[in-house]
């Protein structure tokens, strides 16, 4: 089966409601559920990466993962602080401190291979080679009987006319709760690749052997089809020229925010796009310490107003007393109404 779309909201849809009329059941560890084989997803516009639905807004543990991947660690600490079920999930035990099957060791090990940076190394020596694959799930994962191990089996880049597509290959993949937090963050990396050989971004492709929507899940994706068709968002253009003198700063903010030392962190000289996603990071703090002044505070020195949406939303959900709302996020509250009487 191959489905095709612009943007990620786009391919949920399509994912969603196939999945929903699949007669093909599985059960795993993690329960039953409706899967479809051999499908291959399409998505035209890869930087249309995040979700805007109330449904699916998972901007911040997207974003979160994303730099815990690029970063290298395993450490459950890390991940844990943007999705605190982690390790519930993998089935790791209270005392784990790291996971044996994280993404960031592979991709870019300081004590192993790098393998990001050789597959950059290897499309700027020959730009038609057929051999830029990032390998993820290893014999060794064979063994493994635990649930720590890797969905994703390859990542490959093809530079062709200028544009640098992207083949993810999974074993396994939860149309739910993984496919939106896979396609972020391997878009992101496809982009950082593109720049790092200064191409432009080609189209992703998301090929699958199980991807099941779990049905303890399948009435959270008939709340996000019944909140219907969205407003096409795309994150701004990464800037041109080698970014990961960028990535090692904003991994060094990522770590001082987490950890509380968000004060110290100064945004005045860094390119705007990646002190928009830094500020990203600092609502997500001001969120968890409810400081609602603190996140107006930021949402408004953003230079690029694609998020703003997503803020806006957060803040609607998390906000209980509708005085509190009008008194603190007035503006929230004017765009909100602005907006409905737009769609009424």
């Amino acid at each position: 089966m191959h489905i095709k779309a612009d943007t990620l909201d786009d391919l949920l849809h399509e994912v969603f409601r196939k999945l929903l009329k699949s007669k093909v059941r599985t059960r795993s560890s993690k329960g039953p559920a409706r899967e479809i084989m051999a499908a291959l997803l399409t998505i035209k516009n890869p930087t249309a990466r995040f979700s805007r639905t109330e449904n699916r807004a998972t901007l911040f543990s997207c974003l979160g993962e994303t730099l815990w991947y690029l970063s290298g660690s395993n450490r459950l600490n890390v991940i844990e602080y943007y999705i605190p079920n982690y390790r519930e999930f993998l089935g790791l035990p209270h005392d784990a401190v790291v996971t044996t099957g994280a993404y960031g060791p592979r991709l870019r090990s300081p004590a192993g291979v790098k393998q990001i940076e050789m597959i950059i190394d290897m499309l700027k020596r020959k730009r038609d080679t057929r051999q830029a694959v990032v390998q993820i799930f290893d014999s060794a994962d064979l063994q493994n009987s635990t649930g720590d191990v890797p969905c994703t089996c390859t990542l490959q880049f093809l530079a062709r006319g200028g544009s640098l597509h992207m083949l993810t290959t999974m074993r396994s993949n939860d149309a739910y709760l993984g496919l939106p937090h896979d396609v972020f963050a391997f878009t992101m990396i496809q982009e950082l690749v593109a720049r790092s050989i200064s191409q432009e971004v080609g189209v992703y492709n998301h090929a699958v052997g199980s991807l099941h929507l779990y049905d303890a899940k399948e009435r959270h994706a008939k709340e996000y089809l019944d909140e219907g068709w969205q407003e096409k968002m795309t994150m701004p253009s990464m800037p041109a020229g080698d970014p990961w003198s960028s990535i090692e700063w904003l991994l060094e903010t990522e770590a001082l925010i987490r950890l509380g030392q968000g004060e110290s962190v100064n945004l005045d000289d860094a390119d705007p796009y990646w002190a928009d996603l830094a500020r990203l990071l600092k609502i997500k703090a001001l969120f968890d310490a409810n400081d609602k002044r603190g996140i107006v505070r930021q949402k408004n020195a953003m230079s690029c107003k694609v998020y703003d949406a997503f803020i806006r939303g957060k803040a609607e959900r998390a906000l209980v007393d509708r005085n509190a709302s009008q008194l603190i996020f007035p503006e929230i509250e004017a765009t909100g109404r602005r907006q409905e009487g737009s769609n009424s």
